[in-house]
């Protein structure tokens, strides 16, 4: 099943790929709920809305796993405490992010 958390206040611009969508109305503020409801974040490449969520669930101690990008030296104390990740490609990003919640007993 495929969620989005959109920003705006209808779901008009939504991927036609999701099952549902989430029609929050607060911009980039829906990165808290992305985060927060997420159990293992997987970040693909893009701007600072993704560094936002990146920082946000470092520092709510959910596990990152960079997909084809790094955001710098900031991260590294994450990435020392094996809370930050990185996959070469969305196959081994999704085996990783199972892996991290079969380790903490959530179901992959």
């Amino acid at each position: 099943m495929v969620v989005g958390v959109l920003p705006g206040w209808d779901a008009s611009d939504a991927a036609k790929d999701l099952d549902v969508a989430i029609v929050t109305g607060m911009g980039d503020a829906r990165n808290v709920i992305n985060v927060l409801s997420s159990d293992v974040v997987i970040a693909c490449s893009g701007g600072a809305g993704t560094l936002s969520e990146v920082a946000l669930a470092l520092k709510n101690g959910k596990p990152v796993i960079l997909l084809g990008f790094d955001p710098g030296p900031a991260v590294e104390p994450y990435r020392r405490t094996g809370q930050l990740h990185a996959a070469r490609d969305p196959a081994e990003a999704v085996a990783q992010a199972a892996a991290i919640l079969t380790q903490s007993g959530l179901t992959a």
